[in-house]
C-alpha cells in the first residue's frame, strides 16, 4: 500500500477467524474444534458432579456456539466429519454417556440440536441478519 509492501502469508487470524489463501476454511474448523475441546474438558472437570440439566444448560451455552461457521462453505469433507463427530463425542462426555450410545437419541432426547441443525440454523439467521 503506497510505499510499503504487503506481506504474503498462506494464512491470517482477522478477527478470530483463520482466513486461508486456498479459501479453504479447514484451518477454521480445526480452530473452532480446539476451542470446542477446551470448553468440554472444563465444564467436565468443574461440574463433574452437576445435574443433568446444569451440564446441559453449560453444553448448550459454551458447545454449541460455532463463531462465524455460516462462512464456511469451501471445506473437506472429513474436517466437517471430524468435528461432527466431535460434538457428538463430547456431549457423550459431559453427560456421561457410552461411547457406543446413539447420538441422534441423545440430542432429541435433550432437546439439543446436533451438529447439522445448528450450522444451519447459523447460517438461516445469518441470512435473514441481511434480508430484513
Amino acid at each position: 500500500m503506497n510505499v510499503n509492501k504487503l506481506a504474503y502469508v498462506k494464512e491470517a487470524k482477522y478477527l478470530g477467524v483463520i482466513i486461508c489463501n486456498d479459501l479453504k476454511d479447514d484451518r477454521d474448523i480445526l480452530r473452532q474444534l480446539r476451542n470446542l475441546y477446551a470448553r468440554s474438558n472444563g465444564i467436565i472437570r468443574k461440574f463433574h458432579h452437576g445435574s443433568v440439566g446444569v451440564k446441559l444448560r453449560l453444553f448448550h451455552a459454551y458447545c454449541c456456539t460455532t463463531y462465524c461457521c455460516q462462512l464456511w462453505v469451501n471445506f473437506n469433507k472429513g474436517s466437517y466429519l471430524k468435528a461432527k463427530s466431535e460434538v457428538n463425542n463430547m456431549h457423550r462426555r459431559i453427560l456421561g454417556y457410552n461411547r457406543r450410545d446413539s447420538a441422534s437419541s441423545m440430542f432429541g432426547n435433550n432437546a439439543i440440536d446436533t451438529f447439522d441443525a445448528l450450522l444451519r440454523k447459523n447460517i438461516y439467521g445469518f441470512k435473514n441478519a441481511f434480508l430484513t
